[in-house]
């Protein structure tokens, strides 16, 4: 169906995303450790005892909602393309010879910059997702900083749901 430019204008969106960090890494260890004792507790030696199996099992449950608690979401859009373009252009290249320490120093602005540019909920200056980074672990870090790069440099296609397909194949609606 042909369809005029400001037709095609009207359904334009850029990506988005939702990336959940929970930012209560030190309850982890608890949890950890909940689950070894889970694993090796013993049944009730009486009758009236509460099983330990079942009291671990719910703090393991209260540690999870601890968790749940502390977990925030960062929503994310994409850049519109020119933005992105002269964003991209401005990424550090690593030196011939640059050590590893010295690259990640000189680049880590640049991505801060990017989630800074890509969050929209909560919004955070580059200076403050700097200060966050400094807070999280690697991995967090690197969840977070990276869906900004994905959400900016992938392919936006309409999905195919494996699971979708299956439960409306034989319905009509495919």
């Amino acid at each position: 169906m042909p369809r005029d430019f400001d037709e095609v204008k009207k359904l334009v969106t850029l990506p988005t995303k939702v990336v959940s960090l929970c930012l209560a890494g030190d309850l982890i260890d608890e949890i950890t450790g909940l689950e070894r004792a889970l694993d090796d507790a013993k049944p009730p030696t009486n009758v009236g005892e509460a099983s330990p199996k079942r009291v671990i099992a719910e703090r393991i449950v209260a540690v999870q909602e601890q968790m749940r608690d502390s977990t925030v979401e960062f929503h994310l859009r994409a850049m519109g393309s020119r933005a992105w373009t002269r964003f991209w252009a401005g990424m550090p290249a690593r030196g011939e010879n640059e050590p590893a320490e010295d690259w990640g120093e000189r680049v880590f602005p640049f991505y801060a910059e990017l989630v800074s540019r890509s969050a929209v909920d909560p919004v955070m200056s580059a200076e403050q997702v700097a200060e966050l980074a400094d807070l999280l672990h690697a991995k967090a870090w690197n969840d977070l900083a990276g869906a900004c790069m994905a959400l900016n440099m992938d392919e936006v296609d309409v999905p195919n749901s494996a699971a979708a397909s299956e439960l409306t194949l034989n319905s009509g609606l495919t």
